[in-house]
């Protein structure tokens, strides 16, 4: 074991076997954007009651909150294109619009994500086709490749806890096929590919502003979008078939196509000052003192805990840093690893969830009802899309072996050394048949 401040700590007893835990007061609980609101929400949040201008587009006055956000938000995502929703699930539904998802169309999503990315596709009469990931919980691009069909119409790369996967071999495979890339960066705001913010490389990007997001406003959303047409039919969905001056000034002022059906995701001025606030201080206040935090742990631990493996990502330089992931090799091991850090007063676990969706209640209740095709309506394809966890197996596999320690701004750096040293005594002190 190298000799480090923390290589005494490595040898006490466990905690988990009746020794002192290295951490006795819990950590600072793992909330991003909300641990740093302050007093430049609460400035913003005041005018907006002072000049009694709630909605975004009239009153009695001139609303600015969310026009500045999405102005702002387009500069720093470097995207010609910026709507801000109510929720992030709307900025979802807007993508699937604006990309004109509907019947007989296919999106693939990956296995390991959130409800919303299955569902969005649902919603617009599409059917979602599950590709399996890699071995940092991202899109499995040669997985992807497999699973177009030539009704594929758009695949969902989700930036998994902050982190990009292969980015680059995704839009190679989606460029070759003509297929659209709908970035989820709902757990990575302010991250990066190859010195590029995540959100800007897709043709479309969703991000979601809730409790446990980098950026958080409590809910909504945002919708980024390059190509014109695809935001002006976003837009129109979000807004009741509407195109609204502010909206439409993005576009140059005139409208690229029609009115049609929509729903109504608009985001509130409330919500838009919140969300500018925290844009303004995104990096200055989340991102970069996270990445700090990360990188002292990364480095600690690989010093600490020799033969120690960490989650793959495609670009280490630009992860957002709020997830530690450390592979364990075996579910057994990773199982009782969780355990006994769990002892030592460490929180182990992400930040903002994801899950195998082949297992969520929706899916295996269609499957067990139609256990060869996926009944989503107008949609369906045929009896190629399956919806068995036998899909996607790689996901179960990962997710059985990878243990996590989420970061956030609360934290100190004599919380991360409390981390660092917890790791390290439970990874030098792990049972005999783990050490091969």
């Amino acid at each position: 074991m190298t000799t480090t401040a923390h290589a005494p700590l490595a040898l006490a007893p466990l905690a988990i076997a009746g020794g002192q835990p290295v951490r006795a007061k819990p950590l600072p609980a793992a909330y991003l954007g909300t641990s740093v609101m302050g007093d430049e929400e609460l400035a913003l949040l005041t005018e907006v009651v002072r000049n009694k201008l709630p909605f975004r587009e009239y009153g009695d006055g001139t609303p600015h909150m969310v026009k500045d956000f999405e102005r702002e938000a387009a500069g720093y995502f470097g995207v010609a294109h910026a709507l801000a929703t109510a929720t992030g699930s709307g900025s979802f539904y807007c993508a699937m619009a604006g990309l004109g998802v509907g019947p007989g169309d296919e999106v693939i999503i990956p296995a390991w994500g959130w409800h919303t990315d299955f569902l969005a596709p649902v919603l617009l009469g599409a059917t979602p086709v599950f590709a399996d990931i890699d071995g940092g919980f991202n899109l499995d691009p040669a997985d992807f490749e497999r699973k177009i069909t030539p009704r594929t119409k758009a695949v969902v790369m989700i930036h998994y806890q902050g982190a990009a996967g292969d980015l680059a071999r995704v839009l190679e495979i989606a460029k070759k096929h003509n297929l659209k890339v709908v970035e989820d960066v709902a757990q990575a705001a302010g991250g990066s590919y190859r010195g590029q913010k995540l959100g800007s490389w897709g043709d479309v990007a969703c991000f979601s502003f809730q409790q446990n997001k980098i950026l958080s406003t409590g809910d909504g959303g945002l919708f980024l979008a390059k190509d014109p047409l695809i935001f002006e039919r976003a837009v129109r969905f979000h807004d009741l078939g509407f195109l609204r001056p502010s909206l439409a000034a993005q576009i140059g002022g005139q409208p690229l196509t029609q009115a049609f059906a929509g729903a109504q995701f608009r985001m509130n001025e409330f919500t838009g000052a919140v969300a500018l606030a925290q844009l303004r201080k995104l990096d200055r206040a989340i991102v970069h003192p996270v990445q700090r935090l990360y990188q002292q742990l990364k480095r600690d631990v690989l010093a600490d805990c020799p033969g120690i493996a960490l989650r793959p990502t495609g670009d280490e330089e630009g992860n957002a840093g709020i997830a530690f992931y450390m592979d364990m090799g075996t579910a057994d091991l990773a199982a009782w690893f969780n355990k006994a850090l769990a002892a030592e007063g460490i929180r182990v676990g992400p930040s903002s969830g994801c899950t195998n969706l082949l297992h969520t209640d929706l899916v295996k209740s269609k499957r067990q009802a139609h256990p060869k095709l996926a009944p989503f309506g107008p949609g369906c394809p045929g009896e190629h899309v399956h919806y068995g966890p036998e899909l996607c197996p790689n996901v179960d596999r990962v997710a059985s072996r990878l243990t996590c320690v989420a970061l956030c701004p609360a934290m100190s750096a004599d919380d991360v050394r409390d981390v660092t040293a917890a790791i390290a005594k439970v990874w030098n002190q792990r049972p005999a048949e783990h050490r091969k």
